[in-house]
């Protein structure tokens, strides 16, 4: 029976999971803010509910988000896949946004803008495809005014996130039209455990050694390996 480790420490609440064929057991940090202190402990009792010792696999949120916490998690899930020799899933906190929203919002594409510092913001744009969503373009960060975006067929397109702010920037930076005001999705266990296995089934999977934050600006080493994993 195959089996899925999930850390997630790059939002605000960190969490561990385990997927199996069977469904998934999750443990999450009592309190905000507390990667460093409680993910190691949460994957144990995930393991532990599981009654696994190991997992065929370590999915993590490699970013972008938290700076300590990103880095926190990256480095539990090399440790983990170096010691159990199992592959590593980096995960993208604006792909699982997009994720979440699909869940809740019927759109053609999902533009996800989530906070980053100062005035800036992190951007990827998600194109509904089939089960899930394909990234259009590359992510991004920056100011609203630095963004671009590739041009785009859809009609229906759906602002995400807490970044964004005003409806009418959006739409004279891309040169679009919005269906509605920016709305927010929480992204939830089932969007973890969804994306986390398309990703390791698809093959998108590196070793250990590859594994780094996703800082959008600077390309991870994993996105230079496309046939690794």
């Amino acid at each position: 029976m195959s089996s899925i480790l999930i850390l997630n420490t790059a939002l605000e609440r960190a969490c561990a999971l385990i997927w199996r064929d069977s469904g998934y057991v999750a443990r999450h940090a009592p309190e905000a803010r507390q990667s460093a202190q409680t993910i190691l402990q949460l994957a144990r009792e995930a393991l532990d509910e599981a009654g696994l010792k190991r997992a065929d696999a370590v999915a993590v949120v490699a970013g972008p988000g938290s700076f300590t916490g990103t880095r926190i998690g990256v480095a539990v899930a090399q440790g983990l896949c170096a010691a159990w020799n199992a592959p590593a899933v980096p995960v993208s906190t604006l792909a699982l946004t997009a994720a979440a929203a699909q869940r809740r919002y019927d759109a053609e594409a999902y533009l996800v803008g989530l906070k980053s510092r100062a005035d800036e913001l992190y951007f990827g744009c998600y194109l509904q495809a089939g089960n899930g969503s394909e990234l259009h373009g590359a992510e991004q960060a920056g100011a609203l005014a630095d963004l671009r975006m590739e041009s785009i067929e859809a009609r229906n397109l759906l602002a995400v996130g807490d970044g964004w702010f005003d409806t009418g920037a959006i739409e004279n930076q891309f040169d679009i039209r919005l269906k509605s005001e920016p709305v927010t999705a929480a992204v939830e266990d089932i969007d973890l455990v969804t994306m986390a296995r398309a990703l390791w089934e698809s093959g998108n999977s590196v070793v250990a050694d590859l594994l780094r934050p996703n800082y959008v600006n600077e390309a991870p080493q994993y996105r230079e390996q496309p046939g690794s994993g």
